[in-house]
């Protein structure tokens, strides 16, 4: 069995860094207070970035809407930054944050389903 060498905390954060343009505020934190929890982020990204069947620029896309729909503005615009260097289009960004929109607002109606049977009675 081949053991592979993880990297340290420090050595993601500066990978982060050369391919965002600075490492995440939140990593840092978190690299002070557990870099093992940093290394780990680092391996789920490298494992979801293993597989083949989505593209990476429409991966990024994915990530830009969620992290839009979540409301994190410095993810969000992280995943834009990211999504740019993958390829993607400014209309299609625009477009998967449309997606986004029209996904969380139909969220509300699922959300208020019970409310509303009660206006219904």
């Amino acid at each position: 069995m081949c053991t592979q060498q993880l990297p340290t905390a420090q050595q993601v954060l500066k990978q982060m860094e050369e391919k965002m343009g600075a490492a995440p505020r939140p990593m840092v934190i978190m690299a002070g207070i557990n870099p093992d929890a940093v290394v780990e982020h680092a391996m789920d990204q490298q494992f979801l970035g293993s597989q083949p069947n989505i593209p990476p620029k429409y991966k990024a896309l994915i990530n830009v809407a969620v992290a839009a729909a979540l409301g994190s503005e410095h993810c969000t615009k992280n995943q834009i930054a990211m999504a740019l260097k993958s390829g993607a289009t400014k209309q299609e960004i625009v477009e998967s944050l449309l997606c986004a929109r029209l996904t969380k607002s139909s969220t509300i109606f699922s959300a208020s389903a019970a409310g509303l049977e009660l206006l219904a009675e």
